[in-house]
């Protein structure tokens, strides 16, 4: 048995180290809305044309230059 009686505990080391410095993040694309940087491991949206955010609004900026925004009904 472990200490502090818990046993079958998963090693927690993995989180020692912490996140990635964004500084040391390689650039790997260009957002096509805002036209920001698109750092390795960040979350997009991929299209044919490229990288989106999946912050700022840059999702329903790009949308909007195909559609029109109403109200249905």
């Amino acid at each position: 048995m472990k200490k502090g009686g818990e046993k079958n505990m998963p090693s927690l080391d993995r989180f020692s180290q912490g996140f990635a410095d964004p500084q040391e993040a390689r650039v790997v694309g260009e957002c096509l809305c805002c036209g920001g940087e698109v750092y390795e491991g960040e979350e997009v949206w991929e299209t044919d044309e490229g990288y989106l955010h999946d912050e700022h609004n840059c999702i329903r900026g790009y949308i909007a230059n195909f559609a029109t925004e109403k109200v249905a009904g």
